[in-house]
């Protein structure tokens, strides 16, 4: 598997603060699930194929020749099959809470994740600021 993918123990404590989401709807997530995060030139995922973390179990670039608009945003793939997939089905491919980290989202922060930390869990991907989850335990939360 991946090293970028989150060790267990690390997800563990990710999934805790998804956990905490549940409590709390007012959180300003709710506003940001309709929207995605975007870099330069619209670019969703920082221009990451979304549709490699499901079919190939890793992270690839996209590429400029092959964009899907969605959501506002531009989405990159890798390949034309993957650019089908994703239009056919874009839910069912796009990351959640738009591609903002989920840790950060647990503590209502729009923070744009790192495409090379994720995680799918029960066939939803979730990506992350950085592989240590935890740095708000460390650093205190974020601000």
């Amino acid at each position: 598997m991946n090293k970028n993918v989150l060790n267990r123990r690390n997800f563990m404590k990710a999934s805790a603060s998804l956990a905490l989401l549940s409590f709390f709807p007012r959180l300003a997530f709710a506003k940001t699930i309709k929207r995605v995060s975007q870099t330069g030139k619209q670019l969703a995922l920082k221009g990451f194929d979304t549709t490699a973390y499901f079919t190939n179990d890793s992270h690839a670039k996209g590429t400029s020749s092959l964009i899907v608009k969605w959501k506002g945003a531009n989405w990159r793939f890798a390949s034309q099959k993957d650019a089908d997939l994703f239009r056919n089905n874009p839910d069912a491919y796009a990351p959640q809470f738009g591609g903002y980290c989920t840790r950060a989202m647990s503590l209502g922060r729009e923070i744009p994740a790192d495409p090379k930390v994720w995680r799918i869990h029960k066939d939803k991907l979730y990506v992350f600021l950085q592989n240590a989850v935890v740095v708000f335990l460390i650093k205190g939360r974020i601000k």
